[in-house]
């Protein structure tokens, strides 16, 4: 063949392609750093109420009701992102999110509880807005590109608590310094990311599409709120778990929560990738069975300080991958209500999931005769609720076919 033949055979890559590839990926790594500078935030409350000795059943009402309303908010932030208001969402809830930072200097419970509410609402505005705009950068990599885009929460997640403590115990309090990451990270979405190209379907049109898909997505819904309750009230009371367990001061004050949230945080990517290629029921049964084994060996093995962050790694990974799972697969069901249906696998099983500190912090506590592993240990039940319905979740060739 002649050489000029060869290369016109060649498939050539047009340089609009390379630009849009390249634009792609650089919209993906700023929604990742919006949503790890949200997260660094939202995992502050239960290690600054365990040193800041908050009564536990107080400190678990103000985690639920700030749960309660920035979670319920999220599908009607969804909806909104999916009409036109994505940037604004987007840019809003990153300020928002920075309330916690400044509970430090502050002593009266209502005010805390504000701060607390306005960082729960910031990242209700962030997540479905962020999880909808990185899902339609790719739909045929959606698992994918909403792997990376939790990733970057996991990672601010499972960071907040060390960076937290370190700034509160090296400059004497002086948290409102990690206020220039969300705030420096608004300036970079504001910059970077695109305006929603128009208004989404009508509200009817909205309605119309999650009745066909109800089932469907009822399972999901059910798989997200017993894995989300299960995370919540094993967050809030990781601490004080620990510190009964005589964990070091390290693994108290973050160490742990890290250890949790990375693992999480390593499943994701992989989690997405099989689920694109096998389909998310098969994922989902298999992780919530592995969850099921390593939360019980959690609470009842004993064992050193680092098997026990090895554990809590493990379950992180297997419990955190039904995010990425359920997300990516409600946007396969509704391809046209991306930041909706991400609200609804999110922001409304959070929102139910959100009573489970209240829960577990009021069982935990001693002043009532109250233990951290009982209390979790009755939380573990959800577990069992997620597998039950994962077996509801439609088969990739039935759903797909």
């Amino acid at each position: 063949m002649d050489p000029a033949e060869l290369v016109a055979t060649r498939p050539v890559v047009s340089l609009d392609a390379r630009r849009a590839s390249s634009g792609l990926w650089s919209s993906l790594l700023v929604l990742a750093m919006g949503h790890l500078a949200v997260d660094l935030c939202t995992g502050i409350w239960p290690v600054y109420k365990t040193m800041a000795k908050l009564d536990l059943t107080h400190a678990g009402v103000i985690a639920t009701m700030a749960g309660l309303v920035g979670n319920g908010l999220q599908i009607v932030f969804g909806v909104m992102a999916d009409r036109g208001w994505r940037k604004v969402l987007l840019v809003g809830g990153l300020v928002l999110s920075g309330g916690v930072l400044l509970v430090p200097h502050v002593q009266a419970l209502p005010i805390v509880s504000v701060l607390v509410l306005a960082t729960s609402v910031g990242s209700a505005a962030f997540h479905p807005t962020g999880t909808g705009t990185a899902s339609v950068l790719s739909t045929q990599r959606s698992g994918v590109m909403v792997g990376v885009f939790l990733t970057g929460g996991y990672v601010g997640y499972a960071l907040s608590q060390v960076a937290f403590t370190s700034v509160y115990r090296r400059t004497g309090g002086a948290t409102e310094l990690l206020l220039l990451v969300p705030l420096l990270t608004a300036v970079a979405v504001a910059w970077r990311v695109e305006p929603a190209p128009g208004r989404g379907g009508s509200l009817s049109q909205w309605k119309q599409a999650f009745a066909r898909e109800r089932r469907s997505l009822g399972a999901l819904f059910c798989i997200q709120a017993c894995a989300s309750a299960i995370n919540m009230g094993l967050i809030f009371l990781l601490p004080d778990f620990l510190l009964e367990r005589g964990a070091p001061t390290w693994v108290l004050e973050g160490g742990g929560h890290a250890a949790l949230v990375l693992g999480g945080s390593l499943a994701l990517l992989p989690a997405g990738y099989a689920a694109d290629r096998l389909g998310a029921r098969r994922v989902l049964i298999a992780q919530n069975v592995v969850s099921a084994v390593l939360f019980a060996w959690l609470l009842l093995g004993a064992g050193a300080t680092w098997s026990k962050l090895a554990l809590l790694a493990a379950f992180g990974a297997a419990n955190g991958a039904n995010n990425v799972v359920l997300v990516s697969e409600g946007n396969r069901m509704l391809p046209g209500q991306a930041s909706a249906v991400s609200a609804l696998l999110m922001g409304l099983p959070w929102c139910i999931a959100a009573v489970a500190p209240a829960m577990v912090g009021s069982m935990a506590d001693p002043e009532h005769g109250g233990n951290t592993t009982s209390a979790l240990g009755w939380l573990g039940i959800t577990i069992a609720g997620a597998f039950a319905a994962s077996l509801f979740v439609p088969r990739r060739r039935e759903r797909f076919a």
